[in-house]
């Protein structure tokens, strides 16, 4: 497990804030993670919301190169370009020679719209935590009907999510090694772990929560949460016990105890800059936060 050199120390200040921001935060991913990939695979649906990303942020751009999509995915080259392939067959991008583009029928329609509305809610969600955890300051809005459209600043607070969402998936990637399904399976489990404290003052906790404040879940909850296969999870649930990133509380289920967490504390000292990065974001676009 690579434990992150690039984590940037957290002033004094803030450091109180880091663990309840990575306890939202993760749940914000996980929720993200599931509407990105709900009718497509996973690699498919990064790659595929990296175009879209980056033709919200960037309109006049006609084009995204494979090397450039990789980079930004943190995925190497030749799967990016063996994906790209079967999102060019399935009309989802068409490829040209500056590179790969959605195609505006794609961009405008009725599927990018629903996620990008789903990615809105979520986003709000988020920033409503952030503002108990006293980390931002979301005024309190309305969410929009399931037919309206996002309006201008809701549309920055929605791009905005999708561009955390992908950064925190390549974050995920780089701690793994690379191995962003394993990623996943850990997040999942720990944040299940702890998910029973989320309205309580626990969740505000500066500090990791003790192992007789977890709660155990099993593979199939997991499985379930995920949307993946029952076998894929338990492999690598199989393979972080051996590690022992998790361990296995006889039938009740694994855990991940809290020692595990002050070793991954790099992980969530950049999951808060991350965070920090995102509000930062929205400000400049005008969002009150």
């Amino acid at each position: 497990m690579n434990r992150l050199a690039l984590a940037q120390p957290v002033a004094a200040a803030a450091q109180r804030h880091v663990r309840p921001v990575a306890r939202v935060s993760t749940e914000f991913y996980l929720r993200a993670f599931d509407s990105m990939t709900l009718q497509q695979d996973m690699v498919d649906g990064a790659i595929f919301m990296a175009l879209v990303h980056g033709q919200l942020i960037s309109p006049h751009r006609k084009a995204i190169g494979v090397r450039e999509l990789s980079r930004k995915v943190g995925m190497p080259y030749e799967t990016v370009r063996r994906h790209a392939q079967v999102l060019v067959g399935s009309g989802k991008c068409i490829s040209g020679r500056s590179g790969l583009a959605v195609p505006a029928s794609v961009l405008k329609g009725r599927v990018i719209a629903t996620f990008m509305r789903t990615i809105y809610v979520n986003a709000v969600r988020l920033l409503v935590d952030l503002t108990r955890l006293g980390v931002a300051a979301f005024p309190t809005t309305s969410q929009p009907r399931s037919s309206a459209r996002l309006t201008k600043e809701q549309t920055v607070i929605a791009v905005g999510g999708l561009g955390l969402l992908l950064v925190g998936m390549r974050l995920m990637r780089d701690f793994w090694g690379g191995d962003l399904m394993k990623g996943l399976v850990y997040t999942a489990i720990w944040t299940a772990n702890v998910k029973h404290v989320a309205n309580t003052s626990l969740a505000n906790s500066a500090t990791v929560l003790a192992d007789s404040q977890r709660q155990p879940v099993s593979v199939g909850a997991v499985s379930r949460s995920l949307r993946l296969p029952y076998e894929t999870v338990r492999r690598h649930a199989d393979a972080l016990v051996r590690e022992g990133i998790c361990v296995r509380a006889g039938r009740q289920g694994l855990v991940v105890l809290a020692t595990t967490h002050h070793q991954t504390e790099p992980g969530a000292v950049a999951g808060y800059h991350l965070v920090i990065e995102f509000l930062t974001e929205l400000r400049r676009g005008g969002v009150e936060v």
